[in-house]
């Protein structure tokens, strides 16, 4: 039975998907044995505003334009001076790592988290399906078929729910739901996995005795979060934040209030003027390290902002009091997982009333150590095994350093012979010659020709059967007295517009792969196809007829031309015609 000794982490860049991919190594005894690998979106600019694009169609445009602006594409991404030593993630790459080490050092297990990393852990496990186990760490919304394990909360398939499905029109639940209910490649958890375990929260309670061990009694923490798109506030909830803290106080021996990435200026800023220069109250600056560890660890009860997820999983993992403030305000799935932990007793609103002295115990949430013993279950039933490390040391994570492993050296690898696994190389991309500039030649004229295209469908279809545009042009007078043959021609020219838009795509890939044949050759056999049933259409018997042409490949020529029979066509049309085949001959 083969052993699964290493593990490599695909994170989104995200500290809370990153986070959540950690904290099962740790339950899986696996925190020391893992290279954690990112995969990166194109930023600056325009960049910012793109996010919504499938992050490989991203990556190919932003190259096209970084190439026409004539810089060198970079094999990787630049990062701040604090993470560089994180690796561009590479499908590639790390299946190639895999396949070389599997015979000496077995398989490897793959944790991914984040929806930009869904395509990329899907396509290693495509790649090399017997040398790896892949886990993806929150619901892909994608065939789970694709993964060996999906680790997601339940509230992940509350759109499923006859209450969800009420507020989403029938034509987008394909796309914001789950397409079944979970099945036997599910792991359903509460909240969101973490590494507060109980190791860490026992390294961190001695890290952070001497500054908060000491503190007057009971000491409250308030952890402040940042508005989502359904859990909105600002200015509000500050100031009702401020005032039920100001009520507690008397309960309170200390408070110490805490920001993350998140949080709106405006709202730190009221705080921060309400406390700042309160004896009992410490105000942490995000310049000092982090002491999130410390509060879960020394904390008698918290103040948690409805929105993180993260922070409440924390929380209530630990069973002491957590008191949520603005759960009114959140919507969707997170209303349903403030609710779910309002019915186990983890949670209660906060309205400043409450005596912190209180206690209440409920059930702490577990939810890595459970999905750690699912992992282990599901690889046993792939014949493989867990090998953890035999200690467990919480050191390598305390300042948040990632900790990386080598991936084993093959012989090829020892001799110099092998290319790098992973580095932050600088490649100058080849010249496309003559094949990069024919495409970019084809990408302005199926440009124009949409526009163009575009441009006569709309003055057909709205003339009231009339054609002054070309009349201005022309100098003689015409209408359409005969509907149907009207109607062909915008059905037409509304079909050539169709076409022109969804081949852009394929011509801007042949400006990023110049050396790509598949979308070239595609675009060269239904230009051609496109200009045959053009050119049969053409010919009327006498050389006249209607004629609509237009120059729209750099390959083909014309691509689409439409015209109707002599016979078919009154006198009007039929007088048009011959005036439009003088100027716009027909290319055959």
């Amino acid at each position: 039975m083969r052993a699964i000794s290493r593990a490599i982490v695909i994170g989104n860049g995200v500290a809370g998907a990153q986070n959540q991919c950690i904290g099962l190594l740790r339950a899986l005894g696996l925190s020391d044995r893992y290279t954690l690998y990112r995969v990166n979106r194109p930023r600056g600019g325009i960049n910012d505003k793109l996010r919504w694009l499938p992050i490989n169609a991203h990556k190919q445009l932003d190259s096209a334009v970084e190439w026409i602006r004539g810089k060198p594409a970079k094999k990787l991404m630049p990062f701040p001076a604090e993470q560089r030593e994180v690796l561009e993630a590479d499908a590639r790459h790390i299946a190639k790592a895999a396949q070389q080490t599997f015979e000496r050092d077995g398989p490897i297990l793959v944790v991914a988290s984040g929806h930009d990393t869904i395509t990329l852990a899907s396509s290693i496990k495509k790649l090399v399906p017997d040398n790896v186990f892949l886990v993806q760490i929150q619901h892909p919304r994608s065939r789970l078929h694709r993964f060996d394990l999906v680790i997601t909360p339940q509230h992940d398939y509350y759109p499923l729910s006859p209450e969800a499905r009420e507020q989403i029109p029938l034509f987008l639940r394909r796309w914001v739901t789950p397409r079944k209910p979970p099945d036997k490649h599910v792991v359903l958890t509460v909240g969101a996995l973490h590494q507060a375990d109980s190791d860490a929260l026992r390294s961190a309670s001695s890290v952070w005795h001497d500054e908060m061990a000491l503190l007057p009694k009971p000491l409250l923490v308030v952890s402040i979060g940042g508005p989502t798109r359904h859990c909105r506030y600002g200015a509000d909830l500050a100031m009702q934040l401020t005032a039920s803290i100001k009520s507690v106080l008397p309960t309170c021996g200390s408070i110490r209030i805490s920001f993350s990435r998140r949080t709106p200026m405006i709202v730190s800023e009221i705080i921060l003027t309400e406390f700042s220069n309160h004896p009992r109250v410490y105000i942490w600056n995000g310049q000092d390290p982090n002491p999130h560890m410390g509060h879960l660890a020394l904390a008698d009860a918290f103040v948690i902002t409805a929105d993180s997820v993260s922070m409440l999983s924390e929380a209530c993992s630990t069973g002491k009091p957590v008191y949520v403030i603005g759960a009114e305000r959140c919507t969707w799935k997170f209303s349903h997982f403030i609710r779910t932990l309002h019915s186990r007793g983890a949670v209660r609103p906060f309205t400043g009333t409450e005596n912190i002295c209180e206690k209440w115990g409920y059930a702490p949430l577990d939810d890595t150590e459970k999905a750690a013993a699912e992992v282990i279950k599901a690889v046993a039933e792939r014949g493989w095994r867990l090998l953890p490390y035999l200690i467990h040391p919480f050191q390598a994570m305390e300042k948040s350093d990632a900790a990386t492993i080598e991936m084993g050296n093959t012989s090829r690898e020892s001799k110099g012979k092998a290319p790098l696994l992973a580095a932050a190389v600088h490649h100058n991309r080849r010249a496309g010659g003559y094949k990069r500039g024919a495409a970019v030649f084809d990408l302005i004229l199926r440009v124009c020709a949409v526009a163009a295209a575009m441009a006569a469908t709309i003055t057909m279809a709205t003339t009231e059967q009339t054609l002054p545009f070309f009349t201005q042009f022309f100098q003689f007078q015409a209408s359409y007295d005969d509907l149907p043959t009207f109607t062909f021609f915008v059905i037409a020219m509304a079909v050539v517009t169709g076409y022109l838009i969804l081949s852009v795509p394929f011509s801007i890939v042949c400006i990023a792969r110049p050396a790509v044949i598949g979308a070239r050759l595609l675009l060269i056999i239904c230009d051609t196809v496109s200009s045959f049933f053009s050119s049969l259409s053409l010919s009327d018997g006498d050389g006249d007829g209607f004629v609509l042409s237009g120059a729209v490949g750099s390959y083909t020529g014309y691509v689409s031309r439409g015209c109707v029979g002599r016979d078919s066509v009154p006198g009007p049309q039929r007088q048009l015609g011959r005036q439009l085949a003088r100027y716009l001959p027909a290319v055959q």
